[in-house]
């Protein structure tokens, strides 16, 4: 009889525990009734050894295939007990190992050589560092390949943090990145009110970590979801500002459709009243992946905040003003991936600035059954293997790269008012004089909004 386990990279320890407890059943059970007691006293004695070794194989990066059979046939010897191990490597400059017998001092130097169970790293840090508002600290990671040829720097999106840019960050240190990873301000380990900063804010925080950066070697940035709002609309206030490419996934530029214009102007009204109050934001997790034990990660994970403040949803609205009305000044060279199925960030929003953007060196990769999250989905390989290769050809190329020394902060939104509010003053007048046959609470909730909106588009 075959019986074959697949044990994937990061399972957790409860996990395994699981796994190890159903197949210990399943096997005793099988060899108890089909098997000789003989064969039973040497499974119980090498089974606490096996699974010992399997929780340490956990850290390896690749799929490891386990695979037992029994040769079914009887001879005078003892009855043979087959292993296999399979191992598809990602890298190299790995070596492969059959023999689960080898000493456990050399698996133990192995195994330390390895972080997140994918690449050799030389330095790992993590810490956390200061913000130049409110004395807020940032939780940052740096990791560093044995050999570096670039770096990159990882931004994430709305409601999320790092955590959820592991298999990303395997990909680039296997093509000898140094990988910055941060939580942004309110989100995940960083310090700050949860889902409650100005733009403003989140590019100070952007140019701490670009302090963090070696300046002698060529720099990418990866940005996500609201993450790629927050970078672009901050290489377009600066931009003196050059690094060798940059990569967006699922960029969101716009407020979905579905919030309707009453909901906007609603949204800008509060944002004057009570900015700090939060709202859910309602977000279907079946639109991040196709993948299901993902999904569960994502309803499990603490560090997952679905709230979002009223000021941080009227930033989003702001970015929708300000990116796709100048992205015709646009110059860096950047990889634009998105999913066709994509239901929260549209993939029209990117086409849309991929055609407006002046960049002599841009790409767009649309996938067709691509969701949210396509770096946690089935288009993962194509994506790991499309950046793998336009960074490649982008390190190649003779880019300049320029930091400045002071950075601008924040978006500027031209917004022609003035016809708006003379609008607004003659609406409100009329109410107050002509709307005489209206009851006094009518009236009063009419006189009241009208305010608003004169509050709204009366320059602060």
């Amino acid at each position: 009889m075959i019986f074959k386990l697949i044990l994937y990279q990061n399972v957790k320890y409860k996990q395994l525990i699981f796994i190890k407890y159903n197949i210990q059943s399943f096997l005793e059970g099988f060899i108890r009734k089909e098997l000789s007691r003989q064969f039973v006293q040497y499974y119980l004695k090498f089974k606490l050894s096996f699974f010992n070794l399997a929780s340490q194989l956990l850290l390896i990066p690749h799929t490891l295939s386990l695979t037992f059979g029994f040769n079914g046939k009887k001879s005078n010897n003892k009855k043979s007990f087959q292993i296999t191990i399979e191992r598809q490597m990602d890298s190299p400059k790995r070596t492969d190992s059959t023999d689960l017998q080898s000493d456990s001092q050399k698996v133990k130097k192995e195994l330390n050589s390895y972080f997140l169970g994918v690449q050799q790293t030389s330095r790992v840090i993590r810490k956390y560092i200061n913000t130049k508002t409110h004395g807020i600290q940032l939780y940052y990671q740096e990791f560093t390949p044995q050999f570096v040829d670039a770096q990159v720097i990882i931004v994430h999106g709305f409601g999320e943090h790092s955590g959820n840019f592991k298999q990303l960050t395997d990909c680039f240190l296997l093509n000898n990145f140094k990988v910055h990873l941060y939580d942004q301000r309110g989100f995940g380990f960083s310090g700050g009110i949860r889902s409650k900063s100005t733009i403003e804010e989140m590019h100070l925080d952007l140019e701490t970590i670009l302090e963090q950066v070696d300046k002698s070697v060529p720099l990418f940035i990866f940005c996500h979801a609201l993450g790629a709002a927050i970078v672009i609309s901050f290489c377009l206030m600066n931009p003196q500002f050059e690094i060798q490419g940059l990569i967006c996934s699922s960029a969101q530029f716009r407020v979905p459709p579905r919030y309707g214009r009453i909901k906007m102007i609603t949204l800008q009204m509060m944002a004057k009243i009570c900015p700090d109050l939060q709202l859910n934001t309602y977000h279907n997790l079946s639109f991040a992946s196709k993948n299901n034990h993902h999904i569960r990660k994502l309803a499990t994970d603490r560090l997952i905040n679905p709230f979002m403040s009223i000021q941080f949803a009227l930033n989003v609205l702001l970015f929708q003003q300000y990116i796709l009305p100048n992205a015709n000044q646009f110059k860096i060279p950047i990889l634009i991936l998105h999913g066709k199925q994509d239901k929260i960030a549209s993939h029209l929003d990117s086409v849309d600035f991929y055609m407006q953007i002046q960049s002599k060196e841009k790409t767009m990769k649309i996938f067709e059954q691509g969701f949210h999250e396509m770096h946690n989905d089935s288009e993962w390989p194509k994506m790991k293997t499309v950046i793998s290769q336009w960074c490649q050809k982008m390190i190649n190329k003779d880019v300049k790269i320029n930091y400045l020394k002071e950075y601008n902060h924040g978006v500027i939104v031209q917004q022609y008012r003035s016809k708006i509010r003379l609008l607004i003053s003659i609406l409100l007048i009329i109410i107050r004089r002509k709307f005489s046959c209206l009851k006094a609470s009518t009236k009063i909730s009419l006189v009241i909004f009208i305010e608003l909106l004169l509050r709204l588009f009366t320059s602060q």
